[in-house]
């Protein structure tokens, strides 16, 4: 699935949509805490390099530390989406060599502006060094990140450098954005079941006293203002399946956002509704109501929440 080799804690490419105003995104950045800190080493160290450029970078040589620490070296959009709990970043990362300052890895983005972000789900269930270090944050923001002993020994091996390298992180919040979409829900066409959303925007169905279709039919709920997902895109999705019986087939909103495969993987992988998502736009909401031969009908709501 990967275009190129990156920390095991960031497993796609991502282009979020979604945004707030400007009074909720004053009031979430007062209720967010990092968990990571700044301290000795993620302060001293110099950053050559502004956000969205390759950076490099210099860290003294004499610091020890016990716990990850994290500096914000560059502020971005203070009425920016905060990425508080359950919140996706995309980010674009290099990681280096503390000692020598020498490169281990860095996103193509920052050689080229048109590649797509890496994402990283902020969540204290799944927290990891990356993920905490981009918590509170917002677009335009670069974040120095220091990693312990223990935390670099992890990354270190992931990265083809030694086990007992330091490794200090560079990263540039491209976009944050909510684990769910956001917008005016539109009306549903005739025939369709009703959808209905909770004030965490799960949703529920409600399915009509009508024979089970035959055929595909699709309609937007919500609708976003993203990038129009490409054939050969992985969409990253919230994805509730719902069976003409009501029985529930599978609810990533219990087991976690998940990965639709591009056009011509995504019938080896079962999602027949794959072609559907091909021209919506990021951060819509669709409402799939489709005959599956061998397994019946059902409805499918997606949260169209990023693209790789």
């Amino acid at each position: 699935m990967l275009r190129r080799i990156i920390p095991a804690t960031a497993a796609a490419v991502l282009l979020l949509g979604g945004v707030a105003g400007c009074s909720a995104q004053q009031a979430q950045a007062a209720d967010c805490f990092p968990s990571l800190q700044p301290g000795a080493l993620s302060d001293g160290t110099t950053v050559l390099g502004s956000f969205g450029e390759a950076p490099q970078i210099s860290a003294p040589k004499s610091v020890k530390i016990l716990t990850s620490q994290r500096s914000v070296v560059e502020t971005g959009d203070s009425d920016g989406y905060v990425a508080g709990e359950q919140s996706l970043v995309g980010v674009n990362m290099a990681f280096f060599d503390a000692a020598s300052g020498d490169s281990l890895y860095a996103s193509a983005g920052f050689a080229d502006s048109t590649q797509p972000s890496q994402p990283l789900l902020v969540s204290k269930a799944t927290a990891n060094p990356l993920s905490e270090a981009v918590r509170c944050s917002v677009p335009g923001d670069r974040v120095v990140l220091a990693l312990s002993p223990q935390d670099s020994a992890q990354i270190a091996t992931q990265l083809g450098a030694a086990p007992d390298a330091n490794v200090i992180g560079v990263i540039d919040v491209v976009s944050t954005g909510p684990t769910a979409t956001e917008g005016k829900a539109r009306g549903l066409p005739n025939g369709f079941p009703a959808v209905v959303t909770n004030d965490k925007g799960r949703p529920g169905v409600v399915l009509p006293p009508t024979e089970a279709p035959t055929g595909t039919t699709t309609a937007v709920r919500i609708a976003g203002d993203g990038d129009k997902v490409a054939k050969s895109d992985t969409v990253i999705a919230q994805v509730l399946s719902v069976g003409w019986d009501g029985t529930v087939q599978e609810n990533t909103w219990d087991t976690g956002l998940t990965l639709l495969p591009n056009e011509t993987d995504a019938t080896a992988a079962g999602v027949s509704y794959r072609a559907e998502l091909t021209g919506a736009r990021v951060g819509s909401q669709l409402v799939v109501v489709e005959h599956v031969t061998g397994a019946g009908a059902r409805v499918v709501v997606i949260d169209v929440l990023g693209v790789s």
